[in-house]
């Protein structure tokens, strides 16, 4: 089936297609979906993937049946022709491979002693702590280390982050984890009332997102009364994330990475660009802010600069963002930070 074919069908059935090279992008008509890059569809061969519900590369056939309701095979002629799906190319799709992340029991969280001291000296109350299942290993791989386990959307924990705790750091990283942190919606699923109380019913009720990069971050910012926060583990969302954004419909998105200002590269004002011209795919440049806190990050920062950071925040937007950022970005590409072929310019007035 020719690409010319497919757009025919497609746009046939309704889909409103935006050209992305080798693929389409649409909106899901099949689910009542309103986000216009959430399909995605390859030209060569029909093969699709929806990147809100994460599903896998799936068929051309199984996109029609989704859209008319109906497997009947004298339906689906009607509006292909009658042509024979077992001679479209399959170059897009890869052959099936079974992938299980690993889980682990939550007797495991049994073995964590009840040692806050660490991060009660540095503001962070018990309470917080507990509602995270938080403690301190005294053997594995997490040995002498603070951990948080990590929930799956399943509420089954399938990785932890551990914070050292060691006397002799020198040879140990600050942060160890374990489990494929890509994956991570983190502290979204924790599977408590409380979390569903001050996480996902704040990100929800503000219809906002602050990402930050560690776990250190997302305390402070709890202790300080700012609960709409999700990490992100690094200094570049990762497509999980990304997807996990979609699926909230059109959040305000705000990157408050790190604030390297002291360095030679702000590594985390980098990243915070790096992610926003990543998501420029998917969303709007007005929905995404980028707002570092004041300091390196926020452990440094005292209440009263939260209080600032936070009338900053809710003061800003993107209506002079654009421009702004369109420099600042040629100018990272202009020192070999950012390349140069992920910079969509035509979101920025070219």
């Amino acid at each position: 089936m020719t690409s010319d074919k497919l757009k025919e069908i497609l746009v046939g059935l309704g889909y409103k297609l935006s050209d992305f090279g080798n693929h389409w992008r649409t909106n899901a008509l099949y689910r009542g979906g309103k986000n216009p890059t959430a399909l995605q569809i390859y030209k060569d061969s029909g093969v699709w993937v929806d990147y809100v519900k994460g599903e896998q590369h799936m068929s051309f056939k199984s996109l029609l049946e989704a859209t008319i309701g109906t497997n009947d095979p004298n339906q689906i002629s009607k509006i292909t022709g009658g042509y024979d799906f077992s001679l479209a190319r399959n170059t897009s799709i890869d052959k099936p491979k079974i992938q299980t992340e690993k889980v682990y029991s939550e007797d495991i969280l049994e073995k964590l002693l009840p040692h806050y001291k660490f991060y009660n000296e540095r503001g962070v109350s018990d309470s917080c702590l507990k509602m995270l299942k938080g403690g301190y290993a005294t053997e594995g791989a997490m040995y002498q280390r603070f951990v948080f386990p990590i929930y799956n959307s399943n509420g089954l924990i399938h990785g932890f982050s551990g914070r050292d705790m060691s006397k002799t750091p020198k040879d140990r990283p600050k942060w160890k984890h374990v489990g494929k942190k890509s994956n991570w919606i983190y502290p979204y699923h924790i599977p408590s009332k409380e979390r569903s109380h001050l996480i996902q019913k704040s990100i929800h009720d503000l219809n906002e997102i602050i990402f930050v990069e560690s776990i250190g971050d997302m305390l402070n910012l709890f202790e300080n009364g700012i609960y709409n926060v999700i990490v992100s583990f690094g200094t570049v969302l990762s497509t999980p994330l990304i997807c996990f954004i979609a699926s909230l419909g059109s959040p305000r998105i705000v990157l408050s990475l790190n604030n390297d200002y002291d360095k030679d590269v702000n590594r985390g004002r980098v990243g915070s660009f790096k992610s926003l011209i990543k998501m420029l795919n998917y969303f709007d440049l007005n929905s995404i802010i980028i707002h570092p806190p004041t300091l390196n990050d926020f452990g440094d920062m005292s209440p009263p600069q939260f209080d600032n950071w936070k009338k900053e925040l809710n003061n800003k937007n993107n209506d002079f963002g654009a421009s702004l950022y369109k420099e600042e970005i040629l100018g990272l590409i202009k020192k070999g930070l950012i390349s140069k072929s992920s910079y969509k310019a035509k979101y920025f007035n070219e």
